[in-house]
């Protein structure tokens, strides 16, 4: 049965592309959204809603049945407000990250689905850090995705799966040993 993912645009089009990319050989129907009235306005039922914007804490009314997810560039309960991602690199913190977590009506901030910790070096720059928080959320982002669509826990092995079809040199029986 095609799941159904409702996804809210944002400026973070390179983690959108990601998502759309993992799921395009999939059994994965995925519907863009300008925002969550849209959704609203919508007939269609969805398994799924996925916020991408950093930037984006704004009331969740939909579905009680529609699980709702974002992800945010610190590693929560740390910088769980706006602009999160200056606001921890300037800190003098060593340690950021990207933090996937549940969306309700009652909390943005909600359940903990994965986080993955990204370190500030002392030369490390803004646009190396926030590049790296999107090459992150690129990867861990579906996966979560994914989890949740196939209703299983997620497991951090999920993004060092192979994902080759048979034609490297290290697959046997296609099944790649490396």
């Amino acid at each position: 049965m095609t799941k159904q993912l409702a996804i809210i645009n944002s400026e973070n089009t390179e983690i959108i592309e990601a998502i759309a990319d993992y799921f395009k050989n999939k059994d994965v129907e995925i519907a863009y959204f300008e925002n969550l009235n849209s959704i609203e306005n919508n007939q269609k039922d969805f398994d799924l809603i996925c916020l991408c914007d950093f930037n984006q804490n704004i009331s969740v009314e939909v579905s009680p049945n529609t699980p709702v997810i974002n992800l945010h560039p610190s590693l929560l309960p740390a910088f769980a407000e706006e602009n999160a991602l200056e606001k921890s690199f300037t800190s003098g913190i060593k340690v950021g990250g990207i933090t996937i977590h549940k969306v309700t009506p009652d909390n943005f901030y909600g359940r903990i689905l994965a986080q993955y910790p990204v370190l500030i070096g002392l030369t490390t720059h803004y646009k190396e850090y926030k590049q790296e928080i999107i090459e992150i959320s690129k990867k861990l982002y579906p996966a979560i995705i994914e989890s949740i669509l196939d209703d299983r826990i997620f497991d951090f092995t999920d993004l060092f799966k192979h994902s080759c079809s048979g034609g490297c040199r290290g697959c046997s029986g296609g099944h790649c040993s490396h």
